[in-house]
């Protein structure tokens, strides 16, 4: 048993070092050597019929990062609308898939009760404001006779003065005894006194005026605001729409109870499908590429043939890990153009562009040849051919980026593919 495993872990090891030489070019140039020396034929050169040509063009490259993510809802765009009373669900509005605006009414809860107080407190703030109305009216007035009794007083009282003053006079000429001058005197103390009542009568009537005001305007605010709190318990038996949206879930039907606790039960839910965005799992190595603002590009499986495009909005600290792979949220804003062709919990593939080299020199891909160690091109030189080693950037698709070894302009072979298959990238033709 264990001579068996032995043979076939080393099959295995045998038949991948054999593909890793065929990867590579490297069997099919070990296969054609060791035949050129059993038949004793010697290689070609490669030649010009073999190769079509393109020349070295300048252009953009990118570097980009791929990634897999799902089209997600902001926070924010699924709304649950739930009852704060408790009442029988008298009408339903709604279905599932309407779409709705925003104070758009989407169910009625039966509000009889709720009627009833409203009109009872509406009467109460009549009420207060009708007695308010009154103090306003009434107690003016007696401040007005009060000041009218005061000045009836003074007046009184000046009279009193000069009448004391003739009578004094008339007494130094012996025409009126000292009683007079006494009852005069008097008189005119008595109406001092009745001015100081009637001045702490005005004052203290002007003091209930205002403290009057003050609690009648009270009882109406609190009328007011009574009467407010059971309009606003009103208004919890309309359910209205809180924002634009499309109905996704509904719990509860019309003839239903619904019971309002600590926490509003939800009977429907709504989806606001404008406010999308790509949550995207970038991987540990290539999130250092990655920062705001970067464009990108996705696609999703339902549209196989469209690109829809995005911006680098956020990226989350906090690490995902899955299957012991490192990944982080990377968060791409949607551009709005094409939104409404998406739904939540798509899959994503995404392309986000992290650099940007420009006018660099470009060759195709085919062109480049790699022989062990070796890269190179092969540059027409008139008639011949000539092997350029080269240095290569950055890879886009189907272009590479030329750091050196070519200059713009050069005309660079591509092997043709041929019938039987395919050459070797970097073999040279053998002579017959």
């Amino acid at each position: 048993m264990a001579k068996g495993l032995r043979r076939l872990f080393l099959l295995l090891i045998l038949g991948g070092g054999i593909f890793w030489l065929h990867q590579e070019g490297w069997l099919a140039a070990g296969v054609e050597k060791f035949s050129s020396l059993v038949t004793g034929r010697e290689e070609e050169g490669p030649s010009l019929e073999d190769y079509e040509f393109q020349r070295v063009t300048r252009g953009d490259v990118h570097q980009k990062v791929l990634a897999t993510g799902t089209v997600t809802l902001k926070t924010g765009a699924e709304v649950k609308i739930g009852a704060r009373i408790s009442g029988k669900l008298e009408s339903l509005r709604v279905r599932i898939g309407d779409f709705v605006r925003s104070g758009d009414l989407i169910a009625m809860i039966e509000h009889e009760d709720l009627l009833a107080r409203v009109a009872r407190f509406r009467a109460d703030l009549a009420a207060e404001e009708a007695r308010l109305d009154k103090i306003r009216q009434e107690k003016p007035l007696e401040i007005n006779a009060a000041m009218a009794e005061l000045e009836e007083l003074q007046v009184q009282q000046s009279l009193a003065l000069k009448m004391l003053e003739r009578n004094l006079e008339l007494n130094r000429q012996g025409v009126v005894s000292q009683t007079v001058v006494d009852e005069s005197n008097e008189r005119a103390e008595v109406l001092r006194s009745q001015i100081r009542v009637a001045e702490e009568k005005l004052k203290l009537e002007e003091a209930r005026l205002e403290n009057d005001l003050k609690v009648a305007q009270t009882q109406v605010e609190r009328a007011r605001a009574t009467l407010n709190e059971e309009e606003t318990q009103l208004s919890y038996a309309r359910i209205t729409a809180p924002i634009d949206g499309v109905v996704a879930f509904i719990s509860t039907q019309e003839g239903e109870t619904v019971v309002a606790g600590l926490s509003a039960p939800t009977f429907v839910t709504l989806i606001d499908l404008r406010k999308l965005e790509v949550t995207t799992f970038v991987d540990e190595t290539d999130i250092g590429r990655i920062s705001v603002g970067q464009s990108a590009v996705f696609s999703v499986d339902t549209y196989a043939d469209k690109l829809f495009k995005a911006e680098v909005r956020e990226i989350r600290p906090k690490a995902v890990i899955k299957d012991n792979v490192v990944n982080y949220e990377v968060i791409l804003e949607i551009d709005p153009k094409h939104i409404a062709l998406l739904r939540a919990e798509m899959t994503a593939n995404v392309v986000v562009t992290t650099g940007t080299r420009k006018q660099v020199l470009l060759i195709p891909r085919e062109a480049l040849n790699r022989e062990g160690k070796k890269t190179f091109v092969l540059r027409r030189q008139g008639e011949t051919l000539e092997e350029v080693p080269v240095e290569i950037g950055w890879r886009e698709g189907k272009v590479l980026e030329m750091i050196s070894g070519v200059n713009e302009g050069d005309e660079i072979g591509i092997l043709k593919k041929t019938g039987g298959g395919n050459h070797r990238k970097g073999r040279r033709s053998r002579r017959r």
